[in-house]
């Protein structure tokens, strides 16, 4: 199971980045903040979780997040359909 770690960096991470001997790090929960820095001026920093993987690690957690969001699509395109049913679109 990949073990996930609070990271944060002051360039855009990629969600996902192969790295040497096959492994991936995987990121998450991606957000910016801005922050007062040690001679104080706003910095922008992105915060996320990060974990390292190997490749079945990897495409286990990549199915996983496959299986969300086809699960959200399809609850919107449930609830879009019940909104034309009722005449609202």
């Amino acid at each position: 199971k990949m073990r996930f770690v609070k990271s944060e960096s002051r360039q855009a991470p990629q969600a996902v980045e192969k790295i040497n001997g096959g492994r991936y790090l995987v990121r998450r929960n991606i957000t910016k903040e801005s922050r007062t820095g040690t001679d104080g001026q706003e910095v922008e920093v992105f915060v996320y979780d990060e974990a390292v993987a190997d490749v079945a690690e990897y495409a286990a957690y990549a199915a996983v997040e496959a299986a969300e969001l086809k699960r959200e699509s399809d609850i919107v395109d449930e609830y879009t359909l019940q909104l034309i049913d009722e005449g609202v679109l």
